[in-house]
């Protein structure tokens, strides 16, 4: 039997290099899989009971949105007979809260295997991974994670867009990679959009410090209050300040907020949180900018909002497209 004070001492991180090597050895055996399997029981179910408490005030997920996660995440056991999973889903569009899922928090195997969770269009989540990094994310959405952090770094990657708080480590960096972009941090919070049908990438930074990466590793530091642009054509990365951080997480409450926005960009945004599509009659009208902020949920009383300030008009054709015309 392995010295639970040594286990105590890997599980903490405040463990020799050599003790993570034993206990690590040890996890391998029969024996210490069935002992982290009840360690691991026994702590998930305590930790279950506090988030759910936390979580209490929300509704209960939907049948769908379980089915959905479920099959999502696919977490079976494959070489050791403990559970090891990799993350938290709470999803927040229908206001849920009430499953719960617990990281492996050893630090110790790194996992080459990768998860993932994908975000259907019209819909959004919130994930907590392993290491207590809550990530929101926001329609067609992908973010994809190890299914175990290693000792010395975390790093996950994304398409599309996602809010990160993230849990500070000094001595293991969190790294998003966005491709042929990353966003390196120990620990800050920052918003993240890289649809791959969009030309740009964009970050902004709410909190603390970042610094970003292109594909050539030219690093670009970035301070709170800041935006980033990446061309992916060009390869240029503009920085400047963000005036109003709302433009870009606006979102995260189901909002709507555009600045000087091409209706281009606009219909883009709209077809994502609704799943809806647009016919354009002009192509000339999706360089037409337009400054709106709107709380509204609903999709009607959005575009009557953007015919209100524009000569821009909505015609429903069927349950799901729209066409746009202007008014004569």
């Amino acid at each position: 039997m392995m010295d639970p004070k040594i286990i105590d001492k890997v599980l903490s991180k405040t463990a020799t290099p050599d003790e993570a090597r034993r206990v690590a050895a040890w996890f391998a055996t029969a024996e210490g899989q069935e002992y982290f399997a009840q360690r691991y029981d026994r702590e998930s179910y305590l930790l279950n009971e506090k988030l759910l408490e936390e979580w209490s005030v929300h509704e209960i997920p939907t049948k769908r949105m379980k089915v959905r996660f479920m099959s999502q995440l696919n977490m079976r056991v494959r070489t050791f007979r403990f559970r090891v999973v990799a993350a938290v889903l709470i999803p927040f569009l229908v206001l849920a809260g009430a499953f719960t899922f617990v990281a492996n928090r050893s630090g110790v195997f790194q996992s080459e295997e990768m998860a993932e969770f994908v975000v259907p269009f019209g819909e959004q989540l919130n994930v907590v991974l392993q290491d207590g990094t809550q990530v929101q994310l926001n329609s067609g959405s992908r973010l994809q994670y190890p299914k175990s952090f290693g000792f010395f770094s975390r790093k996950v990657k994304l398409t599309g867009e996602a809010y990160f708080s993230v849990s500070k480590e000094t001595t293991r960096p969190f790294e998003v990679d966005l491709k042929d972009f990353k966003v390196k941090v120990t620990g800050t919070h920052f918003n993240a959009k890289a649809y791959p049908d969009d030309k740009k990438i964009r970050v902004a930074l709410e909190e603390g410090s970042v610094n970003l990466a292109d594909k050539t590793e030219r690093i670009y530091p970035m301070k709170v209050g800041e935006s980033a642009e990446y061309d992916r054509t060009t390869g240029i990365c503009k920085i400047n300040e963000a005036p109003d951080m709302t433009l870009h997480t606006a979102w995260r409450t189901k909002s709507l907020n555009f600045y000087r926005t091409p209706l281009k960009e606009i219909v883009k945004t709209l077809e994502r949180q609704y799943e809806v599509q647009f016919d354009i009659t002009d192509s000339a009208l999706l360089n037409y900018r337009f400054s709106i902020s709107t709380s509204k949920i609903n999709l009607n009383e959005v575009l009557n909002d953007l015919e209100k300030v524009s000569k821009v008009r909505f015609k429903l054709n069927d349950d799901s497209k729209y066409t746009i015309t202007t008014m004569n």
